[in-house]
């Protein structure tokens, strides 16, 4: 089999580093792998690192004829092939690509990582058609992109869960002793950008509310500058300077998240599927998510976490309240979540899944 991926993206980010670990899995079961990318010198290097062979392009989107015809005299003389692309704007490439071969053994599949709504313009009825496959990330994510009745043909829709590569044997950082952390004090942990629309206003007027509650809550990641600052100003403002601590960037990531008591994600806004989630359930800790996007499609209420509405400072607090105060209560979730997370949510389901895409 052979795999063509489109990463358009100037700079390395989540859709980036999902191409990569899918492209990795796919190397190691045999298939030929081929990263189209725009000429990113550190994106080039990279995926040609992990031994993947990389082809720079402009790919400049819906009415970039050149790069569907680079790609058109590349894939012409490979039969049978999938290119695999992350976004629309790349499946128009795909799709003039394979309308300008003359190879008529390729197929065109996208994975849909947003919760948008779908366009129903001339110009995108034109791609739904010539699309083989479009997968979602969740019920969510194809919820809402049907939701303005776009003309595509159902058979061609699918929903695939993205996952998370765990590695085996994960040691956990000794955050405690990094940061002065109490023996006696419960450790929940945010991570990922540092953004508005992931709750961290809410999270923090939360905590204001627990004062009285031996927690310490880490926040891995960064964001802005303006940012930062302002959610440092909420901290000294609320008097929480003993209980918020700023990690900063880490990479890798999972050794924090074994070192956490529970995870929590407070997403405003509908995410179609989420993986910081998924991270702390993989690690056997149980998570505090937000009940508006696609989460709640994996993380059930008293089963391996706890759901509270978005912008609901009361509510969250209440939530991280009884993970704080109830060990056993902890340990019943995160025992669940990773049990949940080794049966249907680890890489493993996910790969199985998407194969089937590439393979029908």
């Amino acid at each position: 089999m052979k795999i063509f991926h489109i990463v358009s993206n100037k700079e390395w980010g989540g859709g980036e580093q999902y191409v990569y670990d899918l492209s990795l899995r796919q190397q190691a079961d045999g298939i030929d792998v081929t990263v189209f990318c725009k000429p990113v010198e550190a994106i080039i290097q990279k995926y040609a690192g992990a031994g993947m062979k990389v082809l720079p392009l402009a790919l400049g989107g819906a009415f970039d004829v050149r790069s569907a015809w680079q790609m058109a005299r590349v894939i012409s003389k490979v039969g049978p092939c999938t290119i695999h692309a992350h976004n629309f704007k790349d499946a128009y490439t795909a799709c003039y690509a394979r309308c300008l071969t003359s190879n008529k053994q390729v197929r065109v599949v996208m994975c849909r990582h947003l919760t948008r709504k779908g366009k129903n313009t001339i110009l995108y009825r034109w791609l739904y058609r010539h699309l083989d496959r479009l997968v979602f990330d969740s019920e969510l994510s194809k919820s809402e992109f049907l939701s303005t009745r776009p003309t595509i043909d159902a058979v061609k829709l699918g929903i695939v869960h993205t996952s998370v590569v765990v590695q085996d044997g994960v040691t956990a950082t000794d955050v405690r002793t990094k940061f002065q952390i109490p023996d006696d004090c419960v450790i929940g942990m945010f991570h990922g950008r540092l953004d508005p629309e992931k709750g961290l206003d809410t999270l923090l007027d939360a905590v204001a509310l627990l004062k009285d509650k031996p927690l310490r809550l880490v926040l891995v990641g960064r964001g802005s500058e303006e940012y930062t600052t302002h959610l440092k100003q909420l901290v000294n403002e609320y008097a929480l300077s003993d209980m918020v601590i700023f990690a900063g960037f880490v990479h890798p990531v999972l050794p924090y998240v074994a070192a956490a008591d529970f995870g929590i994600l407070a997403s405003t806004v509908q995410e179609g599927c989420p993986l910081s989630p998924q991270e702390y359930m993989s690690q056997g800790h149980p998570v505090v998510v937000t009940n508006n996007g696609g989460q709640r499609e994996y993380v059930s209420q008293g089963q391996n976490g706890l759901l509270v509405p978005p912008g609901d400072a009361q509510a969250l607090a209440e939530a991280i309240a009884r993970l704080v105060d109830d060990s056993a209560l902890r340990q019943r979730l995160g025992k669940q979540a990773k049990a949940d997370f080794d049966d249907h949510l680890n890489y493993a389901h996910f790969y199985a899944q998407i194969k089937t895409v590439y393979e029908e």
